[in-house]
């Protein structure tokens, strides 16, 4: 496959992608997005049609996490949690979804969170913007499978990233690895897996659903 990588403010990430990509044989573009902002989302659509001539699978994996007592999120951190994790979802869908239709083909795989099934004391707005993700792609579903379009969320559990390595390393955080059966926090490896495999044939017959990436936390 040809892919699009797309980033915010971590070009030399995003670079050190590219060039693994490149290693592997596949064609690649990077470009930077605000999946906030509309115009960059068509802009970013637009130039993958113009270089590949369709697109056949859309992650949506841009967001940000902020915890705050519930008494101290503003209205500025509650818009801006809802422009990136939520809005950022249905802007990049609804600009790439015609053209998967005009193909009849597609799969939409949306990043969601344990957060937003269960809730999050520590993060209530990420909480929200995640459980909005679920019934989003659930809703979402109902209208793309008449045109052969899977549509589809992860949601991980506890996950060591950049993002959230802050709060993993708490011990009072770290104490929740008691509550996974797996007995272990999971990797970006465990994740970028459910993702192959929803962007495959293997899950043509899998649409709507939540697939839980979580070592079977909350089950212990």
């Amino acid at each position: 496959s040809n892919i699009v990588i797309t980033y915010h403010t971590r070009e030399d990430k995003a670079k050190e992608v590219v060039e693994e990509i490149k290693n592997m044989g596949r064609r690649v573009i990077m470009t930077q997005v605000d999946v906030s902002r509309r115009e960059d989302v068509r802009k970013m659509v637009k130039r993958s049609i113009d270089e590949f001539g369709k697109i056949d699978i859309l992650v949506n994996n841009a967001g940000i996490l902020q915890q705050k007592p519930f008494e101290d999120i503003t209205d500025e951190d509650w818009d801006r949690m809802f422009e990136v994790n939520m809005k950022g979802v249905f802007l990049c869908t609804q600009e790439v979804l015609p053209w998967m239709k005009r193909q009849r083909f597609g799969k939409i795989i949306n990043i969601s969170s344990v957060g937003g099934q269960f809730g999050g004391p520590k993060a209530v707005h990420y909480s929200a913007t995640k459980a909005g993700v679920i019934c989003f792609t659930k809703s979402l579903a109902r209208i793309a499978s008449p045109f052969n379009i899977n549509v589809n969320a992860i949601s991980p559990g506890l996950i060591l990233t950049e993002m959230s390595e802050k709060e993993l390393n708490d011990p009072k955080s770290r104490a929740k690895i008691d509550s996974i059966l797996l007995k272990r926090i999971g990797k970006i490896e465990d994740v970028a897996g459910a993702a192959v495999f929803l962007a495959s044939a293997e899950s043509e017959y899998i649409t709507g659903q939540v697939l839980n990436v979580n070592g079977g936390l909350y089950l212990g």
